[in-house]
């Protein structure tokens, strides 16, 4: 862009302009009002930028005659258009530069804004808002001021030690959905745009990081080459989306990654299709390669849901399912904890939303490990008595441990999660146990009611190769006897007895894991009981049935100290 001085305009060259176009008044009836108005709001936004009133107040009223001013600048006919109301050449080029001077205006009003503080910016991120609104504006005309306001910036910003432009990611995903627009001239020049507006964030990480705001020659600390020569820019930029998505990643700091991503995210319920469609393209995109960097993982998931449940048909719901499996990929614990905290059972959007986050099998076990976490849990429970005062629930008790039963009922017979499964089994089962017995303990059982846990059981053992021992159960109606308080120890012992009795082959782990869990520290009562019911009947069995084993359970037995909440010749009862 060819480096040009705009002065603010003195009283007297505004009279003279004035007096000099005064005659074309009844050629170009608009151009004269949208010159006059132009000037007196320039006056006007200049005046409150030098007054002492709060910052925030005066930027919200100088947006207001922004606001006002761009709606009639960019209203005004065509330069063509303009030319022809022209009767012979003189008036053709007064009213050409009639024109020219109108959006000059304009545009030194937001220099000199800039100029004084790069906050201001937020501007063209409401400018763009402006143009989607109203098609009619001319926006190439509007989309030239942006990136000439945004070069300016970007060579002001690199004298700042710092700055505070907090707009740079919602404009950068305007720009980045501008930079495929049907109009080249406006694919063009938001493209040199985005260029300019990723130096500016470019310097705003080399503060941050306290580096030197010098650039180098050769460009090798850039992701873009930084070319004098505008006509590098559309080529680097313009219609590529992947490398849209790269370089917005790699040069915006996470807070404002995060508002691109939002922006673009809200963009998918766009009335134009092919705006939702290019903001999937680039969202997906942007989230493959930096997702990691996306913060407020939580109110995107909430977001989706509320989309996805207001909208089960939503046209985009496929890529906003997309955006819940690429954010599981890097944030799996922020992923699964948000979408534990909905209301139990969970509906149909919600399982969706499940099957999403289990098709990304790289975070199998990690997603097991959270919900083995919730599942130490006790449904009903207060929130001040959660471990490390945890919040789990917008509830005033925690149903989040039901919830993960639920989720498992889906999560585990998908294909991914079949080594995760193999791999925490001794935890998954002891888990589901345990919320049984907790379920039981607070009546959450009834006839009528899902018992989530037990359903998770019966999946967990048909995923593990032990149709059997489900089978099996069922004959025995075990599910009944958790439904009992009074009996629910014994559900615990025949739940045990039938896996013993299948001689299953996850017999070692699950005896290890035992072991530790009765010498890793103080647990509930309720929870150790458990723990030796199994113990005790695996012992059983192992005595009568000696195999390989049979060591490792000598040594446990040899430091196994009896529970006193434990009458084992009990046991020797219900076995009988």
């Amino acid at each position: 862009m060819k480096s040009r001085s705009h002065k603010r305009s003195s009283s007297l060259q505004i009279l003279q302009s004035s007096v000099k176009w005064h005659h074309m008044e009844h050629m170009a009836t608009s151009l004269c009002d949208a010159y006059s108005n132009v000037v007196t709001d320039q006056a006007m936004i200049l005046a409150m930028n030098s007054s002492f009133v709060d910052p925030l107040l005066q930027f919200e009223s100088q947006l207001k005659i922004i606001e006002s001013s761009f709606k009639r600048v960019f209203a005004i006919p065509s330069l063509e258009e303009v030319k022809d109301m022209g009767d012979c050449e003189d008036d053709k080029e007064d009213l050409e530069n009639l024109y020219r001077n109108i959006l000059n205006i304009f545009e030194d009003t937001l220099l000199i804004l800039v100029s004084k503080d790069l906050y201001k910016l937020q501007v063209l991120k409401e400018m763009v808002m402006w143009m989607n609104e109203d098609r009619s504006y001319l926006q190439e005309r509007a989309m030239v001021i942006i990136s000439r306001v945004l070069s300016f910036a970007s060579r002001k910003a690199r004298g700042y030690a710092s700055f505070d432009a907090p707009c740079l990611g919602v404009l950068a995903a305007e720009l980045s959905l501008l930079c495929s627009h049907a109009d080249s001239s406006i694919t063009q020049q938001a493209s040199v745009g985005m260029y300019h507006l990723l130096c500016i964030a470019k310097h705003q990480n080399d503060i941050l990081k306290n580096k030197s705001a010098k650039y180098d020659k050769s460009g090798s600390q850039h992701l873009l080459p930084f070319a004098s020569d505008a006509e590098f820019l559309p080529k680097a930029l313009q219609r590529e989306k992947t490398k849209i998505a790269q370089n917005v990643g790699e040069t915006l700091m996470p807070s404002l990654l995060t508002d691109f991503v939002w922006s673009l995210l809200v963009r998918l319920s766009a009335s134009d299709y092919t705006t939702a469609l290019e903001a999937s393209t680039i969202l997906k995109l942007t989230l493959e390669y930096h997702a990691h960097k996306v913060t407020m993982v939580s109110k995107i998931v909430d977001f989706i849901y509320k989309q996805l449940r207001g909208n089960s048909s939503h046209i985009m719901k496929q890529a906003m399912l997309q955006v819940i499996t690429l954010l599981t990929r890097m944030s799996p614990k922020k992923v699964i904890f948000q979408m534990m905290d909905y209301p139990v059972p969970a509906d149909n959007t919600l399982i969706m939303m499940w099957h999403a986050a289990g098709s990304e099998s790289s975070v199998a076990p990690h997603v097991l490990k959270t919900i083995l976490l919730i599942l130490k849990g006790k449904p009903g429970e207060m929130h001040d008595k959660l471990m490390d005062r945890r919040r789990f629930s917008l509830d005033a008790t925690n149903m989040m441990p039901v919830a993960a039963s639920q989720a498992l009922c889906t999560l585990l017979p998908v294909c991914p999660y079949k080594k995760a499964v193999a791999q925490f089994f001794p935890q998954l089962l002891m888990a589901l146990m345990l919320q049984l017995s907790y379920s039981s303990n607070l009546k959450l059982m009834t006839e009528d009611r899902p018992l989530y846990a037990w359903d998770a059981l019966s999946v967990l053992l048909n995923c593990s190769g032990l149709q059997q021992v489900d089978m099996a159960l069922k004959k025995k109606n075990c599910r009944n006897q958790f439904s009992q308080e009074l009996f629910h120890h014994h559900g615990v012992h025949l739940v045990a007895k039938t896996l013993s009795d299948y001689k299953f082959p996850q017999f070692p782990e699950t005896l290890h894991y035992l072991y530790k869990l009765s010498v890793e520290g103080p647990r509930g009562s309720e929870d150790s009981v458990i723990t030796v019911i199994f113990l005790t009947e695996v012992s059983f069995i192992d005595c009568e049935q000696p195999d390989s084993h049979s060591p490792s359970l000598y040594k446990f037995k040899s430091t196994l100290q009896p529970s006193p909440s434990l009458n084992v010749d009990s046991y020797q009862e219900l076995r009988q």
